[in-house]
């Protein structure tokens, strides 16, 4: 009975010893610069933020510092779900950043097709998007 309750505390305590800081993180986790969603190919990644009404990509390199907008070509799709017809999306070249109109029609979600055209190389990307 002895060995079975020592056996216990020790199985206990070692769980507690390994329960320290640290192990909730992902491995090559990305931190979102503008607090959007990043995915990414292998030459560039892509930051989207949504809004009730517009959506900002931002494109990132692989430190997370931005691309200028002038070397980026983006044209996108959007697709509601339960509809059977996509639209295009228009993106326009800001500062740092292209922005784009969106209508959701009322949608709480929406799949965004992104096509990124970057040193020569056309990748897509696929967005699940739900607005703000």
């Amino acid at each position: 009975m002895k060995q079975l309750i020592l056996s216990a505390a020790l199985l206990f305590a070692f769980g507690a010893v390994h329960a320290h800081e640290g192990h909730d993180k992902t491995p090559g986790a990305l931190a979102a610069p503008h607090g959007g969603m990043i995915k990414g190919t292998d030459h560039i990644y892509l930051e989207l933020v949504s809004g009730p009404n517009e959506i900002k990509a931002y494109p990132l390199d692989h430190e997370m510092k931005a691309v200028p907008v002038a070397d980026v070509k983006l044209d996108a799709k959007m697709s509601i779900p339960r509809k059977n017809k996509s639209e295009t999306i228009k993106f326009t070249a800001q500062a740092e950043y292209f922005s784009a109109k969106v209508d959701a029609k009322g949608a709480h979600r929406y799949e965004l097709n992104v096509t990124i055209t970057h040193g020569g190389k056309t990748e897509k990307l696929k967005f699940s998007v739900e607005p703000q």
